[in-house]
């Protein structure tokens, strides 16, 4: 989400490649460690989930403003800006800062409860909320204190380990999260289904990849063909297509368009493959469907 009042700032933004480096799509860090975003507004590339060790400070994000104090857990999606402000007269504001990519867990999680949790609680849609906010949930400290220091000693197998935690930690938030505001999850869901369907629309003329839709709104590439089948009707490549074949058929009715400009127009790779979806779809050929106009 970018508020309006952000719309002439110079934010400045965290990029993956500068805070993962070679970590494969994870870093986790405390506050103190990196000072560098310490109370200065900024927004990042990636998901973050931020857990509150002591302290208080007063969170901005997407144009709201809250306070957090230990044991509050916040998911921040991508590209919002936002900023932690310590207030001082107590304990330092001390937090865990959790970052990783939508692709950290990789093939082993893109499929079932995980990529629905993910998309739920990270999807940077435009909704009113910004991000989520759970108070007072001091039983996520020892997750957090576990994946920190694994991340540190880097043991054998610590990125293995390290993904196993925090997809428990995914999944205790969205539970925990779920009891309090399911209505609100699901909407989320439909409203990433919604977002992709416009994003075609504007799209479709070119070559669009699952890969490309998914990392939009942080689903796996099967999750988000299952979903938006169940919310559209039809699979993600079945959607695309029948937006290029109406777009054909405009052109048809409307322009005199030679065929072979119209198949490049409406999104076909080449002139055989859209004679033969047009055929398919349509049950005449394209020339068949122009003179019939």
């Amino acid at each position: 989400m970018f508020h309006e009042k952000y719309k002439n700032m110079n934010i400045p933004t965290v990029t993956e490649t500068e805070i993962f480096g070679s970590n494969r799509g994870f870093f986790i860090q405390l506050s103190t460690d990196y000072v560098e975003y310490s109370g200065k507004l900024h927004k990042h590339e990636f998901a973050e989930i931020s857990y509150v060790i002591s302290g208080s400070a007063i969170h901005e994000i997407g144009g709201v403003s809250y306070t957090v104090r230990r044991g509050d857990c916040i998911a921040i999606k991508r590209n919002t800006p936002h900023a932690f402000y310590p207030i001082l007269g107590g304990e330092p504001f001390v937090s865990y800062d959790l970052m990783f990519s939508e692709d950290f867990f990789g093939s082993t999680y893109s499929e079932g409860a995980l990529s629905e949790m993910c998309s739920s609680l990270f999807y940077p849609g435009n909704e009113e909320s910004p991000d989520l906010h759970l108070s007072g949930y001091g039983s996520f400290g020892d997750i957090f204190s576990h994946i920190y220091s694994e991340f540190n000693d880097r043991e054998k197998g610590y990125l293995d380990l390290i993904r196993a935690m925090t997809a428990e930690l995914i999944i205790k938030l969205f539970r925990k999260l779920e009891k309090v505001d399911g209505a609100r999850l699901s909407l989320r869901l439909r409203a990433a289904v919604n977002d992709t369907a416009e994003y075609l629309k504007e799209n479709f003329r070119r070559h669009v990849t699952l890969d490309e839709l998914s990392s939009r709104i942080f689903f796996s590439k099967d999750y988000l063909n299952r979903i938006f089948r169940e919310l559209m009707g039809m699979p993600v490549g079945a959607y695309l297509q029948k937006l290029r074949i109406d777009e054909a058929a405009r052109l048809l009715r409307e322009t005199d368009n030679t065929v072979t400009d119209i198949a490049e127009l409406s999104g076909f790779g080449d002139v055989k493959s859209f004679y033969t979806v047009f055929k398919r779809e349509m049950d005449v050929t394209p020339g068949e469907y122009r003179e019939r106009r």
